[in-house]
């Protein structure tokens, strides 16, 4: 297992992407290796959340020796417009957190740290896809991909399905077609959205390349020429993250290495993990460890430390092996 040790600091910095648009990021590194880590790794946040909620997981990164970069993607918390006003004119699309805002990161820690570093990512929830949408994706040495999708609707639990569906793909759309942008901190729901992203969260594409337009085959056809290692790690109860929607994504991957990790919450200790819950600091004595271990080089955790059949949310009992392509 991992142990820690180094005096963490942070910065936060500014991340230009490749339109001109500048992000806001917070760069947690060793004290003493602030521009000389020779690992790194991009934590790429789920949609509508600021990139402070993974600060504890950035540090403990920090922490055990590697750089982490977290931005705010562009209309997000520190890279939000300040009005709603100025949310109504930006333009900003889904697939762009990761053509432009993850791609520009990993730029900035290639420029930052040299040719030298081990380049990863961490990627919750679209953000895990997001980041194998980025040109240069194919300079990471691996990618875990902790509940990712895409939010096709048919994929989300049985128990919540149509829940999720009237909340984020009618109510969602409706509201920012209305306003111009989907006022999401004013529900309590999440951070509020530029209306482009909002409205292709809700188009539920089963094919992503639709809901990018006209370069979706383009971009999609780059992800499928990717050969990095990957690991995909759920939660059982996680309404969105479903064996099926984790395994829509991982087919975008065809040259890759992946696997996929299922968690149910006896496993951990607790009495939920849900969507959000692995980047919670009670986790800090196990899925951090191991997602330390894993981004360093150790194999993924045997049978002891995760599932390797069990029954998705909502569904009749399935065979969810953990497997590799």
């Amino acid at each position: 297992m991992s142990e820690t040790g180094f005096e963490v600091v942070f910065e936060d910095v500014e991340v230009r992407c490749a339109d001109g648009l500048v992000l806001q990021a917070r760069y947690f590194h060793p004290a003493e290796l602030p521009d000389a880590a020779d690992r790194a790794v991009i934590v790429a946040p789920a949609t509508g959340v600021q990139a402070r909620y993974y600060r504890r997981f950035a540090t403990h990164l920090a922490r055990n020796g590697f750089a982490a970069l977290v931005p705010d993607y562009r209309g997000i918390g520190r890279s939000a417009p300040d009005t709603a006003r100025e949310y109504r004119t930006l333009e900003a699309r889904w697939h762009e957190w990761g053509t432009l805002d993850v791609e520009a990161c990993i730029l900035w820690l290639r420029d930052r740290l040299g040719p030298q570093a081990r380049l990863s990512a961490v990627g919750h929830s679209f953000g895990g896809f997001a980041v194998v949408l980025a040109e240069h994706a194919g300079e990471l040495d691996r990618v875990m991909m902790v509940g990712a999708q895409h939010a096709h609707w048919p994929d989300y639990a049985k128990t919540e399905r149509y829940r999720l569906f009237l909340k984020w793909h009618v109510f969602m759309p409706v509201v920012a077609g209305v306003l111009g942008y989907f006022p999401g901190k004013r529900l309590g729901w999440l951070e509020n959205l530029p209306k482009g992203v909002a409205l292709d969260w809700a188009r539920g594409a089963a094919d992503y390349s639709t809901t990018i337009g006209d370069r979706g085959t383009e971009i999609l056809g780059r992800s499928a020429q990717l050969e990095l290692r990957v690991l995909a790690v759920n939660s059982t109860d996680d309404p969105y993250a479903t064996p099926a929607a984790v395994r829509r994504t991982l087919a975008y991957l065809r040259r890759c290495t992946c696997e996929e990790i299922y968690y149910t919450p006896d496993m951990l200790g607790v009495a939920e993990i849900g969507h959000f819950g692995l980047f919670h600091d009670r986790f800090e004595n196990t899925f951090w460890r191991w997602a330390v271990d894993w981004l360093v080089d150790s194999p993924a955790p045997e049978a002891s430390s995760c599932s390797s059949e069990v029954a998705a949310p909502g569904d009749q009992t399935s065979d969810l092996r953990r497997h590799g392509r």
